[in-house]
């Protein structure tokens, strides 16, 4: 193994034994002795690669970010069918959600304290805000979504999907006897933002002026 690989290797051990201590301590308890033990690295090996464990902690949420991304339909998709590409969306981003639930869980107990952390959760919020802003306006091109403000339209359908998610898959909050299956909240979320863009009507498909 190359000394790159061998670098890279080794920070991505700490990032993973990073997922399984903040996914049995919580981030707050979480501790670098821990998350270096847990990788069979030292102490000073971690400090190596991450100043301290905000830092680490942004590292994994760009994991998250670059996982989400990956699973969002190209832009194109959107034009050619609109309702098949939303669903797509929500459900890479339910999925995506569910397998970094201890990161989500220690971004809400962080990412308003934290000024590093928080400019990670910033950028994240953005492109999604950005997408669902544009898809608003082009749906107010079509005659629909009247009288709403696509930014403040597009960060509160953002927000309402990051919080459903987390609430949705801690099992905690809302729906204690158990989690929400996956058909069922992707279908649910689907509709509430189906409903909201008014993607209603064979036209969403189309292009303007096609």
């Amino acid at each position: 193994m190359t000394p790159g690989r061998k670098a890279e290797a080794t920070r991505q051990a700490l990032l993973e034994a990073a997922r399984i201590v903040i996914a049995r301590d919580g981030f707050a308890n979480a501790r670098i002795a821990d998350i270096a033990r847990q990788a069979g690295k030292s102490v000073g090996v971690f400090y190596t690669y991450f100043d301290d464990k905000p830092a680490l902690f942004a590292a994994l949420l760009e994991t998250f970010h670059a996982d989400l991304v990956a699973l969002t339909p190209p832009p194109p998709a959107y034009e050619e069918d609109t309702e098949a590409a939303v669903r797509s969306a929500l459900a890479g981003f339910w999925a995506t959600y569910r397998r970094y639930h201890p990161e989500m869980l220690g971004l809400l107990e962080t990412g308003l304290a934290d000024p590093d952390v928080l400019e990670v959760w910033r950028k994240m919020r953005q492109r999604g805000i950005r997408r669902f802003a544009f898809r608003i306006r082009r749906q107010q091109e079509r005659g629909r979504c009247r009288g709403l403000d696509p930014e403040l339209a597009a960060s509160a359908l953002h927000g309402m999907l990051e919080f459903t998610c987390f609430n949705w898959h801690s099992g905690r909050l809302d729906f204690p006897q158990g989690k929400v299956a996956d058909e069922r909240a992707i279908d649910t979320l689907y509709e509430i933002v189906a409903r909201a863009l008014e993607l209603d009507g064979p036209a969403d498909g189309v292009p303007t002026g096609a």
